[in-house]
């Protein structure tokens, strides 16, 4: 696939890039919508993930509902018509894909047993890792502090506002470092949350080692390439200027989804 289409993530064992495992990958906004229902047809995507898979891989993806649900497969076929925000396997003729614009995709990988896997973490989802950490270990004997994990290009605290309820839920079951009340400008009163903090906090709560977490520093909301273009779709930057009384299905046709995956 042409690199242009992409960006792409190595994981980290102990501060340094892990050689002989998978990588993480996500489209760009260039790229063109990744929308995926299983009630509907994406001849981009399909298209896409196609060109993916050369020469012999099979894609596994779900239906995102922004849950903590995960699950682990032996074959792309048992992925069929789940809904779901995270696959999990053995199988390095699988690639499993999740969809995105502004929320986390997640990879995650244990070099000692081989299970890999994609990840949605919303702000719904987050600590959605540790669910697959968690089944990981009861299906295939893994251990968190094993693990290495991505963080991919999701909106970062500069973007993301939010009001004072949802930050004291995140500051009670995360940590009070990921939310920071905004003091002047046009969004005084409200709050930043940074999901990497929330999702990091969970991480080593977990067990996961900090040198063994990558954390990408792109905002899908404000990055731009060298030419000013934006990078990434965003749900937030994209539907901003929609009439307040457009339902949600229709902006969710308004915005660029990204697939993400990890694949070997």
């Amino acid at each position: 696939m042409n690199a242009s289409k992409y960006v792409s993530f190595s994981f980290y064992k102990d501060g340094k890039p892990l050689d002989g495992g998978p990588e993480g990958g996500m489209s760009v906004l260039r790229s063109g919508s990744m929308r995926f229902r299983w009630s509907e047809e994406n001849a981009n995507r399909s298209a896409y993930l196609n060109e993916l898979c050369l020469p012999d891989k099979k894609i596994a993806a779900v239906e995102l509902i922004h849950s903590h649900r995960v699950y682990a497969i032996e074959d792309e076929k048992e992925a069929h018509a789940l809904q779901g925000d995270g696959i999990i396997t053995l199988n390095k003729k699988i690639i499993p894909v999740i969809t995105a614009a502004d929320c986390m995709p997640v990879f995650i990988y244990d070099p000692v047993t081989q299970v890999f896997g994609a990840l949605h973490s919303g702000w719904k989802g987050t600590g959605i890792a540790c669910d697959a950490l968690a089944l990981a270990e009861e299906k295939y004997g893994s251990k968190a502090w094993d693990f290495s994990v991505i963080m991919a290009p999701h909106i970062h605290e500069c973007c993301y506002y939010i009001e004072e309820e949802r930050a004291d839920f995140f500051a009670k079951n995360f940590s009070a470092d990921c939310v920071k009340k905004i003091e002047d400008g046009a969004y005084k009163g409200k709050y930043s949350l940074s999901l990497a903090e929330a999702n990091l906090a969970a991480l080593l709560k977990a067990g996961v080692r900090r040198d063994n977490i990558f954390i990408s520093g792109e905002c899908t909301c404000c990055k731009k390439d060298a030419d000013g273009e934006y990078k990434f779709g965003s749900f937030r930057r994209q539907t901003a200027s929609l009439p307040e009384d457009m339902s949600l299905e229709e902006r969710q046709r308004r915005f660029t989804v990204q697939a993400a995956w990890v694949k070997w």
